[in-house]
């Protein structure tokens, strides 16, 4: 296959991937992927936002734990199957162009899901926070 092809083709693909969410969320179009990014940016930020229902939160940051939890080991065995083809790749053509492009594709898939790790270690972070209330006492609404 050739080279050329393979990286015009993960270069638009990762383009639409990025573009299209935010032309959905920006139009207004997709309040389902707006919620997510609000939560995703809460997380990121370590706080939630002003004048917050705390239990609603708390079920939203739950969700996105727990799929974000599950989306990291995905993301870790794709990174490792792409880095065996890559292995594979090399000993089969040496160092061209498609390799480099699987090294690459490979790198992003581990650190994508290193990046995954660390953002449910923020999530229980800020679960822990609000549960714990202001005071640093367990809140009572916290179930």
């Amino acid at each position: 296959m050739d080279p050329i092809i393979v990286i015009v083709g993960g270069a638009v693909g990762a383009v639409a991937a990025y573009v299209v969410p935010l032309w959905l969320i920006k139009s207004g179009r997709s309040p389902r992927l707006a919620a997510k990014r609000e939560v995703s940016t809460a997380i990121s930020d370590g706080a939630l936002p002003p004048n917050a229902d705390i239990g609603s939160w708390r079920t939203r940051l739950i969700e996105n734990r727990q799929s974000v939890a599950r989306g990291r080991w995905v993301m870790l065995a794709a990174g490792l199957i792409m880095s065996f083809v890559t292995l594979t790749d090399f000993a089969d053509e040496g160092g061209s162009l498609l390799t480099w492009v699987f090294a690459g594709s490979a790198a992003l898939l581990l650190v994508d899901a290193f990046g995954m790790h660390r953002q449910v270690k923020q999530a229980d972070a800020l679960l822990a926070a609000i549960s714990a209330g202001p005071t640093g006492t367990r809140n009572s609404s916290a179930g």
